[in-house]
């Protein structure tokens, strides 16, 4: 289970490195990419693709740190001897 959420963890982390670069990349960051939205929409809804890549690498990253914390706490509680195990 730690591999799986330390691998989970790096996918999450690489994928958010990605968005931004990505997103800085198409100046999704800006405020002129937001003002002139409404006149480009068509072509600037193309540009939100690393805003949905980020989105998914933030879930991934969460999911894997839920995962190592629960890892650390059944390690522990195994290994000083919880009630409940």
């Amino acid at each position: 289970m730690l591999i799986l959420a330390l691998g989970l963890s790096f996918a999450g982390f690489a994928l958010i490195r990605v968005a931004l670069r990505q997103g800085r990349r198409d100046a999704v960051f800006s405020a002129a990419f937001w003002v002139t939205f409404p006149q480009f929409a068509r072509y600037r809804l193309r540009r939100l693709g690393p805003a949905a890549l980020g989105l998914v690498g933030a879930i991934l990253l969460i999911w894997g740190l839920v995962l190592v914390f629960q890892w650390i706490l059944a390690y522990y509680a195994a290994r000083l001897g919880h009630p409940f195990a």
